[in-house]
């Protein structure tokens, strides 16, 4: 007892003896360096959702044509779920007072925005179920202005993207068709030229129906193994994964190569350059940790790629196919 009251004593008399590390703040300035932050942080997002979203607009009608698809590609924030610094962040980015609820308009499809829908509106009602091609969109401001928006028709399956807020460089697709790209990944590239072959590299894995394969082939395993182990046991088991964790890895690394070449087939039909983009990789390289030895990893190694990317690079201004590239 007397040593629990002798610890509490010395906890009062420090937590007595504490300073605090320069001039007092009020929570009004708190307030105010918060809003700052959220400014800087905002801005930068913004500026990464931009490029994005311009990318993919490009882009995107350059992948595998399947039949004509409603795109209404518009990014927007829910202003009844954000802070008042984050409000009042907005406000100066924007330009204007926003007003409390509604969906404030980030980014939108260049077809959308001359339609009236551009960034910096709010909207207060909208309705996007059922797209069809040439059915608008019917939507309301908040100023009370009406719009009737016709989502431009893209020939292939639409994508969406979403900016991930995140200090590592990394962009991945998931099989609901949408892209994320992380704010490390547009600081690390501010040339577009370089981040559109990492945007088409991701739009090849979806296009050429990596995602699809590789969850069918990981269920199969699965169900495979499910039967292995009851016939062969734990030994039998473990050697069938073992074996089946490198096939999948070499088949990872090949639709990372065929990914390649078309992600850089698709920017060179867009019109990007193709020798800065093919610089991405040392960039990439300088900034990503180092991997494990290319057999046993899912992606080549940096210094492979780069080569490769720079064959691929000489093979799409030939003309050649990716088969004719596999052949060389």
């Amino acid at each position: 007892m007397r040593k629990h009251l002798a610890l509490a004593f010395l906890a009062l008399l420090l937590a007595a003896c504490a300073v605090e590390t320069g001039p007092p703040v009020a929570p009004e300035e708190i307030s105010r360096a918060r809003e700052e932050i959220w400014f800087v942080k905002l801005r930068e997002y913004f500026t990464c959702e931009r490029r994005t979203g311009t990318i993919l607009v490009r882009l995107l009608p350059y992948t595998e044509p399947r039949q004509p698809h409603p795109w209404f590609l518009v990014k927007i924030i829910d202003l009844s779920k954000t802070p008042p610094e984050v409000d009042r962040a907005l406000s100066r980015i924007f330009g204007e007072s926003l007003p409390e609820r509604g969906y404030l308009v980030t980014f939108t499809h260049p077809e959308i925005a001359r339609q009236g829908l551009s960034p910096g509106l709010v909207i207060r009602r909208i309705e996007t179920r059922n797209l069809s091609p040439n059915r608008p969109v019917k939507l309301l401001l908040t100023d009370g202005r009406p719009l009737s928006i016709i989502p431009p028709v893209v020939q292939t399956e639409p994508v969406d993207f979403r900016i991930v807020d995140s200090p590592e460089p990394n962009a991945w697709v998931t099989p609901e068709n949408r892209l994320y790209v992380t704010t490390a990944l547009c600081r690390v590239l501010p040339d577009d030229n370089e981040l559109a072959a990492v945007v088409g590299h991701e739009l090849a894995h979806l296009k050429r129906g990596h995602i699809r394969k590789q969850m069918a082939l990981l269920s199969l395993r699965d169900l495979l193994g499910i039967g292995i182990y009851a016939l062969g046991g734990q030994t039998a088991s473990d050697i069938y994964r073992l074996g089946t964790n490198f096939a999948l890895l070499k088949f990872s690394r090949d639709q990372e190569r065929e990914a390649d070449f078309y992600g850089l087939w698709y920017i060179y039909r867009a019109g990007y350059n193709l020798d800065r983009a093919a610089k991405v990789w040392v960039h990439l390289a300088a900034v990503l940790p180092p991997g494990p030895p290319s057999i046993l990893s899912t992606h080549p190694s940096s210094a492979e790629r780069l080569a490769r990317i720079r064959k691929i690079v000489a093979a799409i201004r030939a003309g050649k196919t990716f088969e004719e590239l596999k052949e060389d």
